[in-house]
């Protein structure tokens, strides 16, 4: 009797096993990993008169890339050669490589991922974090979910196999690089004194300043320059004053080096007050020429 219960117990072990091997979660699914091999890991360092930026292929997968640019904050971002499907919870962390061996920070962030051709943007605190982590030699890794089979987990691994040299030029860019960027520039007002169109030595300060940022930046393509006065006199001198103004201010932006063909104008006169009253204080605010950027 004893001896068929443990040939049924037997049995009965032999087919649990058996469910297990074949049942639906039972195989083991690797995860998808985008990594470049050691051979092959670059970092490129690329600069401007008013960026700095570190790139890293993640072969098979995209760009991945750190970047500042003048007057913006700095943040961390990968393209995709591919749009992905949909948005999605990622994580992010610290590997050790098995060439150096160390300890990883614990520390796991959250962020998500979007869809389309740049899944991956992080801004200043997730992306500070994760240069540093490179820095120090770690592997930075985010892992999401694969949108095609929910089984798998897909990781995007930076190796930091060739990365201390074209980081440390990051560095010395960031030094350099100017403070004030696009939305400094946005938009800028010179002002005038009545009846005139002469600008003054804090007007051409401004223009200067204005003139040598358009240089560095190329992604300005357009400066639309709007002459105005305000409503002593009569309409007709006025419009032609503020005329007069707009072409002082371009011929000064030229004379600065910044390229005509940039530049639009357009006067309105008194038509077009900032502030709509007949006071001496609101009058001198009308008294204008605004400069607006477009890229």
């Amino acid at each position: 009797m004893q001896q068929r219960l443990n040939s049924l117990y037997r049995l009965f072990l032999l087919i649990l096993l058996v469910a297990v091997v074949n049942g639906p979660h039972a195989a083991p699914v690797d995860d998808v990993i985008y990594m470049a091999e050691v051979n092959y890991a670059e970092w490129a360092f690329v600069s401007s008169q008013i960026s700095c930026e570190l790139k890293h292929e993640i072969p098979g997968f995209g760009v991945a890339r750190f970047l500042q640019i003048a007057g913006e904050k700095f943040h961390f971002l990968i393209d995709s050669y591919q749009p992905v499907p949909r948005k999605g919870r990622a994580e992010m962390w610290e590997i050790s490589p098995s060439w150096e061996p160390g300890t990883p920070d614990p520390l796991v962030q959250t962020l998500q991922i979007e869809p389309g051709l740049r899944p991956v943007l992080l801004q200043r605190q997730p992306a500070s974090w994760l240069l540093a982590s490179l820095a120090k030699g770690q592997i930075g890794s985010i892992g999401f979910t694969d949108w095609d089979d929910k089984r798998k987990q897909v990781q995007l691994r930076l190796s930091p196999v060739n990365f201390q040299r074209p980081y440390l030029e990051f560095r010395k860019c960031l030094k350099a690089l100017p403070e004030k960027g696009f939305a400094d520039y946005r938009y800028s007002e010179v002002r005038f004194a009545l009846n005139l169109h002469d600008l003054d030595a804090s007007a051409k300060a401004l223009l200067k300043e204005l003139a040598d940022y358009l240089k560095r930046d190329e992604r300005v393509r357009s400066v639309r320059i709007e002459g105005h006065a305000d409503d002593q006199g009569r309409r007709k001198y006025n419009l032609k004053l503020s005329e007069r103004r707009v072409m002082a201010v371009k011929a000064y932006l030229v004379e600065q080096g910044v390229e005509q063909a940039r530049l639009a104008t357009f006067h309105y006169g008194e038509s077009r007050p900032k502030v709509r009253s007949r006071s001496q204080k609101a009058r001198a605010k009308n008294r204008r020429v605004e400069i607006l950027l477009s890229k």
